[in-house]
């Protein structure tokens, strides 16, 4: 939880930004060569259009293999070539559960590209989900670029949010009220009306980062956004969500939280026997 406020202090940023489009084309030269896909807040952002992306912090890379740090700074050479070629400065840094490219520019942009971390018995471990979620990947282009990276299903995507999201409600029962009148997001309206709370909501936290129930409560509203957004312009394909889901308690064992939330905001239909 500490780590993931101290991303408050990051500014948040879309696809259309500059140094996104740099990072996301400096990654695609790993494309066809290494087993990855984008995850998190830009995977979800790779599948909007620009009017609906949520501003993330930084671009979260799952390798389909073991990764130490000797294995991280050979593979991710021709990322930082490409980078610094043009222009920018990049430090690399081992984390906990990441190996990370902290990028700048001459301008004082930032960017945070982190490479999951897993020792051999780790990855040994989560193989086979890891391999099956690089198959049911998408190649996504970068936009006003000719450059490719892949990126996560809208079902990845939106099964590890909804597991927190459950969690979380299961935690804090007045979250529910986010819940308790399920509204399609029909309109750019609707789209700049959510932003807007979600964007409130990230500086009551930083200006309370000790505060880690105004953080859990922005981290449920922005993932139930991702959720819904996904659901309604992706769409999703229930029976490799059915599949997928099937390594998560929280949505294969039922609870009135669960439960609210496929009645809410997880498009399955009644007729369809999900479990």
């Amino acid at each position: 939880m500490i780590k993931e406020i101290s991303k408050l202090k990051v500014d948040p940023l879309t696809l259309d930004a500059e140094i996104v489009k740099d990072g996301l084309t400096a990654i695609s030269s790993l494309t066809d060569k290494e087993p990855y896909f984008v995850v998190g807040g830009t995977a979800v952002q790779s599948y909007l259009p620009t009017n609906c992306r949520r501003p993330t912090s930084d671009i979260d890379i799952c390798m389909v293999r073991p990764l130490n740090y000797q294995d991280f700074l050979e593979m991710s050479k021709p990322v930082v070539e490409q980078l610094s070629d043009s222009g920018y400065s990049i430090v690399s840094k081992k984390g906990h559960r990441a190996f990370k490219l902290e990028i700048a520019s001459q301008y004082d942009d930032n960017l945070l590209i982190e490479f999951s971390r897993r020792n051999q018995n780790s990855f040994d471990h989560c193989k086979n989900t890891l391999e099956r979620e690089l198959n049911y990947c998408k190649r996504k282009i970068v936009e006003s670029r000719d450059s490719q990276y892949f990126v996560s299903s809208s079902e990845d995507i939106i099964i590890p949010k909804l597991v927190r999201n459950i969690h979380s409600l299961m935690k804090n029962p007045l979250f529910a009220k986010y819940l308790s009148k399920p509204e399609r997001i029909s309109s750019d309206g609707d789209v700049k009306e959510k932003l807007k709370k979600i964007r409130l909501l990230r500086k009551r936290s930083m200006a309370n980062s000790s505060n880690a129930e105004f953080f859990e409560e922005l981290k449920f509203l922005s993932d139930l956004y991702d959720i819904q957004l996904l659901s309604e312009i992706v769409g999703i394909n229930l029976e490799y969500f059915k599949e997928s889901s099937k390594e998560w308690d929280a949505i294969a064992t039922p609870s009135p939280e669960r439960d609210l939330f496929f009645n809410t905001i997880v498009p399955v239909p009644n007729s369809y026997q999900l479990f």
